[in-house]
């Protein structure tokens, strides 16, 4: 969604309890709007030295009560219209015919409403909440803009001057259809589009909506220079394209003749057929408002935006892509490759320069200025925001078992100012996904590998804390409640434990290397071309082989206990057994093989396993995510006691989510479950604490794999 200043009129006073309905007919008129920032003109008729604007709050948040928006009574709006209109008229001789019509539409909705006062809504352009003293200012400075003209004066103070010189920056955009502007702006299905929509125009492609403008991607059923009718899919390629919201505002228009427009970087990009192939597509760069930043007559090739102050483009050098300024196209780097920017995360830029046999990283700022010199680095991940930490990433030259030349990658941890924290010497650094930041564990510590699989452990300021004479497996490279499963010694008679992160201490228990590599073979049995026993159960051998008791507890268990949910819950599995539904169960009823009446088992299965697996289709207690789907995660509040959970730091990963989870969960005395699957994903679910054990060993009894992530 893009942010914006909207203005509304209404018939009351603006406050808490005002409402602002979206369809016309109402207590209200939408005025106009612009993207990105409050015009001139929005100011203007706000307020003026001896009339400054009110603060007040705006219903249409969540939050009611705190100053949000600006007000200004009508007639005082009026007014101020009234004298721009004595200083401008007659208009400039240089205002293109579409500026002079603007203002005609402007003068029409100013003069004609009936309304009695009027809103600014800019809460999307503050970026704070709006309860802070932080928006409050920023509120307070917009309203003292007004200080800067008196209109009780003859000619145009120096401050509104641009109005005069570049209107077409400073109007806004104008029209009563802003006023759809109240409620959230979504995409329809095209059988629901309004009939100037659907009658003339289809989505470029399936579900072409772009977020950055809130608008459709859309092509016209006529070519709008010949006339011609809209070609088959295949033949699409170069047909004329627009950009257009839901209420009408047209910000790339097809006549422009462009065959590809989207967002980035705040920017709306256009591409344009090529003159020749291979050559490269003839491109600009708009502003959100859909004035030209960039013209296609600057001449720039494949041009995008990438922040709101760098855009990149095909390269001079015929290689690779240039960065340029925004909005002045002044050369930053050239010849730069891999191009990689997530504004979601810490917001630099990262590409690479040189040649790509030795490439050397470039990473940047939202102005395309070097944070420090990475030149070094191979890669430099996602920043900390708190920490300032990333991993960076060297390419070492070595000789493999064969005596030929390779190369080692090493990792290390470098901070925001360049410093180095831990050397690039490790095979690994903790961390949640490959391009996050290292995760920090309690006590402000950070854990690398090196290559032989030796744990180390690191302050945050790069302090080694502890180094202990031990090695980790691959496999379990992964931190269980601050624990790592270790060896102690060679071969086979390694002493296997587990070391602490928080103390540094190794309790051995036990078992040997040999121990866990038996204990390994025997969890992947069937893996290795050992034959699996597999048998066949018919349905009605399935329901007749039904376990009251069992089905009844796991659940009672899943519903909290509760006797009106675990009966409904108990009902629907049963029905399900009894007469399944193949979509629920995910069958393919087109399979050869496919018999819903006839189902295999093998190995430790039983029927009971053949139940849960029921039971999953129907029951809603339980949640699946894929392996590096922390987003998801971090979003999840419907699981019991999950409401108020917040965990704001799923760069960090999966585990430390779950980790982060179940603590919530058992203050509020319930137990996180997790789940074995035969994918790579994760699936939990909660019950209360005193029930997990009893729930887990009901689930071995069906040969399902489970354990509490808070005892892990």
């Amino acid at each position: 969604m893009p942010n914006y200043a909207l203005l509304l009129a209404h018939d009351e006073h603006p406050g808490p309890t005002t409402e602002w309905p979206a369809e016309p007919g109402g207590p209200c008129d939408g005025w106009a709007e612009w993207f990105s920032t409050t015009p001139l003109l929005f100011s203007f008729l706000m307020g003026d030295a001896r009339h400054l604007p009110e603060p007040v709050p705006c219903s249409a948040y969540q939050d009611n009560e705190s100053l949000a928006s600006l007000a200004a009574p009508m007639d005082q709006v009026k007014a101020r219209w009234q004298w721009l209109k004595a200083q401008m008229e007659p208009l400039p001789a240089h205002w293109p015919d579409s500026v002079r019509k603007n203002w005609q539409q402007i003068d029409t909705i100013i003069s004609q409403s009936r309304r009695h006062w009027l809103l600014l809504d800019c809460a999307t352009l503050i970026p704070h909440e709006l309860d802070s003293s932080e928006y409050a200012a920023d509120l307070q400075t917009l309203r003292e803009r007004c200080l800067q003209w008196d209109c009780g004066a003859d000619g145009l103070p120096e401050a509104l001057q641009v109005l005069e010189q570049h209107p077409q920056l400073h109007f806004g955009w104008w029209s009563h259809s802003v006023l759809a502007r109240t409620e959230v702006i979504e995409r329809d299905n095209d059988d629901d589009w309004p009939a100037w929509l659907k009658d003339n125009y289809v989505e470029r492609y399936h579900s072409a909506w772009d977020e950055g403008t809130d608008a459709y991607c859309v092509m016209p059923l006529k070519h709008p220079r010949t006339g011609e009718k809209l070609p088959g899919e295949n033949e699409r390629g170069n047909w004329p394209v627009g950009l257009v919201t839901p209420y009408g505002r047209w910000l790339v228009k097809p006549v422009e003749g462009a065959c590809g427009a989207y967002t980035s970087g705040g920017h709306i990009n256009v591409r344009y057929p090529e003159a020749r192939e291979g050559e490269g597509e003839k491109s600009g760069i708009k502003d959100l408002n859909g004035n030209w930043l960039v013209p296609p007559s600057a001449g720039y090739l494949n041009a995008y935006a990438i922040t709101p102050r760098v855009m990149a483009c095909q390269s001079a050098l015929g290689q690779g892509e240039d960065l340029r300024s925004l909005p002045g196209l002044e050369l930053l780097h050239e010849g730069v490759y891999n191009i990689l920017h997530n504004e979601e995360q810490d917001a630099f830029i990262r590409a690479l320069a040189g040649p790509q046999e030795a490439p050397r990283m470039l990473l940047l700022d939202l102005h395309g200025k070097p944070v420090f010199d990475s030149s070094r680095y191979e890669h430099v991940s996602d920043f900390n925001a708190k920490t300032g930490l990333a991993v960076a990433r060297i390419r070492v030259p070595c000789t493999d078992d064969n005596g030929e030349g390779s190369c080692r990658i090493h990792e290390g941890v470098v901070h925001i100012s360049g410093k180095e924290i831990i050397p690039c010497e490790y095979e690994l650094i903790e961390r949640g996904f490959s391009d996050s930041p290292p995760r920090v564990l309690p006590g402000g510590k950070l854990l690398a590998f090196t290559h032989q699989g030796q744990p180390r452990v690191y302050s945050t300021r790069g302090k080694l804390l502890a180094a202990p004479d031990i090695w980790c497996p691959p496999l379990h490279r992964d931190l269980r409640k601050n624990e790592l499963l270790c060896f102690m010694g060679e071969g086979d008679e390694a002493e296997m434990g587990m070391f602490s992160i928080k103390d540094f201490d190794f309790v051995r228990t036990g078992e040997t290397w040999q121990d866990y590599r038996a204990a390994l073979k025997g969890m992947f049995r069937g893996l290795d071309g050992q034959a699996v026993e597999t048998r066949s159960m018919t349905r009605k051998e399935l329901l007749e082989a039904e376990d009251h008791d069992w089905m009844q507890d796991l659940a009672r268990m899943l519903c909290l206990d509760n006797a009106d949910e675990a009966a409904e819950l108990l009902q629907q599995w049963r029905d399900c057994v009894a007469d399944p539904d193949p979509a629920e169960l995910g069958w393919d009823e087109n399979a050869e093989e496919f018999d819903p009446e006839l189902m295999q088992i093998s190995g430790d299965e039983n029927a009971l396993t053949l139940y849960w697996v029921h039971l999953l289709a129907v029951a809603t207690q339980f949640a699946r995510f894929d392996w590096k789907d922390a987003d998801g995660m971090a979003d999840t509040r419907w699981l019991p006691g999950t409401d108020d959970w917040h965990w704001d730091t799923p760069a960090d990963g999966m585990e430390a989510g779950l980790e982060h989870m179940a603590e919530h969960l058992a203050a509020r005395g319930l137990a996180l479950v997790r789940l074995a699957t035969d994918d790579d994903s994760l699936r939990i679910t909660v019950v209360r604490a005193g029930d997990a054990e009893a729930f887990i060993e009901r689930l071995a009894q069906a040969g399902i794999r489970a354990w509490s992530h808070a005892c892990a």
